[in-house]
């Protein structure tokens, strides 16, 4: 019974610091200029709003700071992608995979 107890409690502790990393990397991803937001939308998707889409981003330069930061400096594991928005038209702008 104490090692379902304990079993249980550590899950919950590596849940909860997945949960932590995903919401610091989407903090910090809001950081970056021309980034209006940026969430997870479930597991396999990373949503990324930018607010003037047409200032010649580079967005496989951005995709892969994100995906390589995310894991490095929060946690986040590879295994998602990222998809890049415009703010006016509410399409998809490029998509990066982080794998």
């Amino acid at each position: 019974m104490k090692k379902i107890l304990l079993i249980t409690a550590i899950t919950f502790m590596i849940i909860g610091n997945v949960l932590a990393g995903k919401s610091d990397m989407e903090q910090a991803a809001k950081t970056i200029p021309g980034v209006g937001d940026a969430a997870f939308q479930g597991s396999t998707s990373f949503w990324v709003v930018m607010t003037n889409p047409n200032a010649g981003h580079d967005f496989d330069y951005y995709g892969s700071m994100l995906c390589n930061g995310g894991e490095q400096n929060f946690g986040v594991s590879k295994g998602y992608t990222i998809t890049f928005w415009n703010a006016y038209t509410k399409k998809p702008i490029h998509k990066f995979r982080c794998y």
